[in-house]
């Protein structure tokens, strides 16, 4: 990562390299640590320099036997977001991320009528392991080679594991030697309406603190203002169409967790393209056109635009891919300010961060509170 796009470092515990995956918090309040076997790198492995206290994954791995339709929408009032147990008072890094995370989205930006002009913030958010967390029911396929044996993973765990698989790397007691990818058997989970039916069982059957991810009360915050709810978009690997993962949007709309709906327009499955990352980027840079378009109105600027994923890859294109565009093109972008988010919380060689793009495409550490 370039020495100029130093990270707000958002330095947490580091157990022993065999403890690296996360349970993440229903809301900004400290959830009590829990440590099991994840990743277990072979000999020689360097030492991970980012870890978490990881939950037990037998829950979070156990998919539903049979997608559970999704319940119809109907008006109910809206509901606190559920909180894990407040743990003891001590040092919180995933809170201190969380408060990053919304501190964006500032009380009184937008308008409350979606047509008047003002200061617009936007909200362009990963699914797996950002919205949502770990335990989260969808999986990915790894097959056994010279067979059909299984290996399921969580969409949470693959983002930390792809790259290991074909290689001497132990994750759940099984050699992903041994394993390969199967093009759409493998990602059979990430087609239909098994959004909706996976995010029901969710809600419905696990604890929060399993579902929700470190962007989760972002999100449930974009989309308690309609205006910021016209413009907080959705950008995943997964491959529903914008009605189907509209639908699991609905579901949590009549389950009171949310207040506004997204617009189908903007929920994006990208995860059918060549390059995922890179369609997220120039994706990205459209909305960030959208939103230099925008008229200020009485209240001055800058527009804002905030995007958060849980996978380094997409991160450090997203930061790459719009850095070179500001230095390329001075100017184009000088009426927006642009936040990204890293919420890897299971990667153990990257820490999160926040950073905003300046002038020329420079990062700066992003500084919750800062002034426009």
């Amino acid at each position: 990562m370039p020495t100029r796009a130093v990270a707000l470092a958002l330095l947490l515990c580091a157990p022993a390299p065999a403890q690296v995956l996360t349970r993440v918090a229903a809301s900004a309040a400290p959830v009590p640590g829990f440590s099991a076997p994840a990743l277990v790198a072979p000999a020689g492995l360097q030492a991970p320099i980012l870890s978490l206290a990881a939950p037990s994954l037998a829950p979070a791995l156990a998919a539903p036997a049979a997608a559970i339709p999704a319940a119809a929408a109907v008006p109910v009032a809206l509901r606190p977001i559920q909180a894990a147990p407040a743990a003891p008072e001590r040092p919180n890094p995933l809170g201190q991320l969380r408060r990053t995370l919304t501190d964006w989205l500032k009380p009184g930006v937008a308008a409350p009528d979606e047509a008047a002009s003002g200061t617009i913030a936007a909200y362009v958010l990963d699914l797996d392991g950002n919205a949502f967390g770990p335990g989260f029911p969808t999986r990915i396929i790894l097959f056994k080679k010279g067979g059909n044996k299984e290996l399921p993973v969580s969409t949470a765990h693959f983002a930390v594991i792809e790259k290991k698989i074909g290689e001497d790397f132990v994750y759940r007691g099984a050699n992903l030697k041994d394993y390969e990818l199967r093009g759409d058997a493998s990602f059979r989970e990430f087609f239909g309406p098994k959004f909706a039916a996976d995010l029901r069982y969710a809600v419905e059957n696990l604890p929060a603190s399993e579902w929700q991810g470190p962007s989760w009360a972002a999100m449930v915050r974009a989309l308690s203002d309609p205006r910021v709810a016209a413009r907080t978009y959705v950008l995943t690997a997964r491959q529903h169409t914008s009605e189907q993962l509209l639908d699991g949007f609905r579901y949590l709309q009549s389950a009171g967790y949310i207040r506004y709906l997204p617009k189908a327009e903007n929920l994006h499955g990208v995860g059918g393209s060549a390059h995922t990352a890179t369609r997220k980027a120039e994706l990205m840079a459209e909305f960030i056109d959208s939103l230099q378009a925008a008229p200020f109105g009485e209240d001055g600027g800058p527009h804002t635009i905030g995007f958060s994923d849980d996978t380094w890859a997409n991160y450090e294109k997203m930061r790459d891919a719009l850095s070179s565009i500001m230095r390329r093109e001075p100017g184009r972008w000088s009426r927006v300010k642009i936040v990204l988010f890293f919420t890897g919380t299971n990667d153990p060689a990257r820490r999160p961060e926040a950073i905003a793009l300046g002038a020329g495409g420079t990062a700066r550490p992003y500084a919750p509170g800062e002034p426009d």
